[in-house]
């Protein structure tokens, strides 16, 4: 049986910290680290090679990771990257601001190397799980503050949602979903995130793809979560590969 390829993580954060041993008991766990210490840095490897894993350390002052992350997570190329954002700290300030900036997660500094890397495997685990994406034709009540807005969705994945809307909700903004799936007739209750909108294609050279707002999962009433996974997984067959992730 071959050797799986290692996970590549490219970690920004001070040079002097990630040590060559270090990164030796990475790569015996299959992950190999590159290490930049800011932004240009990360460009440049972005254009040189494929990256699995996008790490960056929240406390380190030359850069500022909060933009960094918004910058990938904003860009069609690699919304889909997953970003980690660390930190010694934990305040909810902190775990908030790795959230607002789009952060597929947030991990407490110092962490056991093995644990670390396990949550990172689990992340590509979901991420690979969240990029089948179905269709869905049915419509979904959201709530946002005081408003109530009955939209279309354009479809669903695990972890998020793409409704059809003009209505401008800010993202960041928490709401809350309810929607059925095709032949249930008990909805599904989520509470959500809106982390991004999605615009119209309008060229004939771009492949069209729906518009609207993407939330991402935060939150399940029940046994919602596990009647979306089960549907997903039976669905997935059906994805069409559509252009973006939440």
């Amino acid at each position: 049986m071959s050797t799986p390829p290692p996970i590549k993580l490219l970690l920004v954060d001070d040079k002097m910290l990630t040590s060559e041993l270090d990164k030796a008991g990475y790569r015996s766990m299959g992950i190999s680290v590159k290490q930049v210490g800011n932004f240009a840095e990360t460009q440049e490897v972005f254009k040189q090679d494929s990256v699995d894993l996008l790490v960056i350390n929240m406390d380190y002052t030359k850069i500022d990771a909060s933009i960094i992350c918004q910058h990938y997570k904003n860009d069609p190329k690699t919304a889909s990257l997953p970003v980690v954002l660390t930190s010694v700290q934990s305040s909810a300030a902190v775990r908030n601001r790795a959230i607002d900036a789009g952060a597929d997660l947030f991990v407490e500094q110092p962490l056991p190397r093995q644990y670390f890397i396990e949550k990172l495997k689990k992340l590509l685990d979901q991420v690979t799980r969240d990029n089948n994406r179905i269709d869905l034709q049915e419509q979904a009540t959201l709530i946002w503050e005081d408003h109530t807005f009955v939209l279309p969705i354009a479809d669903i994945s695990s972890s998020g949602i793409l409704v059809s809307t003009h209505e401008n909700i800010p993202g960041s903004e928490l709401v809350q979903l309810s929607f059925c799936l095709p032949g249930n007739k008990n909805p599904l209750k989520v509470g959500g995130r809106v982390v991004r909108r999605i615009e119209p294609t309008d060229t004939s050279a771009a492949p069209k793809r729906p518009s609207g707002i993407g939330i991402r999962f935060e939150s399940f009433e029940g046994d919602s979560e596990s009647r979306l996974e089960k549907y997903i997984a039976n669905s997935s067959d059906q994805d069409q590969k559509l252009i973006y992730y939440l």
